[in-house]
């Protein structure tokens, strides 16, 4: 009888030891799936999509990744936020305000990333730039505003500056307070044309251009995705334009200077937020990381705009990471 009893604790023992053996196999071979959504197919949003996958590729980190576009479609946000939630992603990315609202909104518990956030604070996504909060942290494209205009204005010293910005997005909203703010305190004149949608900035570029002496872009993703818009505007009619998004003036080209964040190097910051989730650490002990330095910042400057305007950029605001954009040469 005792070595039935036995026999049987022996063969107990041994399923037990089976089926832990392949729990902790089935963990060693799992693979995390990151959520990464983006408001739309725009230069800056790629660059930081793109950032990430190099990221956590560099790092050997294995992950199976769900591409969600919302194509600036609220409808569309919210769904995205409801299958990451229903999915249960290990990471959710947000990339762009809109796109994280709607993740805060829905998903609860799994870890929130949000990216390219210029102010998180504003838009009611955390409320302390030093912690994340219990389940989000993130990376902001935020930069320094008042030194911005200061420096563009002594390349040149306009007296009127026109800035288009979307309602709907709150980073756009919160640089246009931002630099009304800068502009009243140096005796600049900022008129604003609000928009509601990508058919309406070239039309509001119309209505600025006859008022102002320069024009003013922010990281605005709906006005970026249309920027040749104003640029062609601003062409015709000899006004400068000045822009706070690299990716786009890259892309477009007819932007006189550009200086702000590197998207891709966002990209590259946001991954590491990522690969530090995946390995346990809590979002809540996570600080916002913010862009800094010539190293995680980029310059751009059209020299077929400085030509047509008879602009020369100042040495002091040339880095040596410069990216020059020069189509006609001769």
């Amino acid at each position: 009888m005792k070595k039935i009893v036995v026999l049987v604790l022996s063969l107990l023992l041994a399923l037990y030891g089976c089926k832990k053996n392949e729990e902790n196999s089935s963990e060693a071979n799992y693979i995390p799936t990151i959520g990464i959504a983006k408001l739309m197919p725009h230069p800056a949003l790629n660059a930081v999509e793109q950032g990430i996958q190099d990221e956590l590729k560099e790092q050997n980190i294995q992950v199976k990744y769900d591409f969600q576009n919302a194509n600036n479609d609220m409808s569309i946000i919210n769904a995205i936020a409801d299958k990451f939630k229903t999915d249960k992603v290990d990471v959710a990315v947000g990339i762009s305000t809109p796109i994280v609202l709607s993740l805060v909104n829905s998903i609860k518990k799994q870890p929130i990333i949000f990216s390219a956030i210029t102010d998180p604070i504003s838009a009611k996504i955390i409320s302390d730039i030093n912690h994340g909060g219990p389940n989000i942290t993130g990376t902001s494209d935020a930069i320094n505003i008042e030194e911005h205009i200061k420096n563009i204005h002594s390349i040149v010293p306009f007296k009127k500056l026109g800035i288009i910005y979307t309602t709907s997005e709150d980073n756009a909203v919160s640089m246009f307070k931002a630099a009304k703010e800068v502009c009243d305190k140096m005796g600049i004149e900022l008129i604003g044309q609000a928009i509601t949608s990508i058919t309406e900035i070239k039309q509001a570029a119309q209505s600025l251009v006859d008022r102002v002496d320069a024009f003013y872009v922010v990281t605005d993703n709906t006005v970026c995705s249309s920027l040749s818009s104003i640029t062609d505007t601003a062409a015709a009619k000899n006004i400068p334009v000045f822009s706070t998004d690299p990716s786009s003036s890259t892309q477009f080209g007819g932007v006189l200077y550009t200086s702000g964040a590197d998207y891709y190097t966002v990209g590259r910051l946001t991954g590491k937020q990522i690969i530090e989730v995946l390995n346990g650490k809590k979002t809540s002990d996570m600080p916002v990381k913010f862009v800094k330095g010539v190293e995680e910042t980029q310059v751009v400057i059209d020299k077929d705009a400085a030509k047509r305007l008879g602009i020369t950029i100042p040495k002091h605001l040339i880095p040596e990471n410069t990216v020059f954009i020069e189509k006609n040469k001769k």
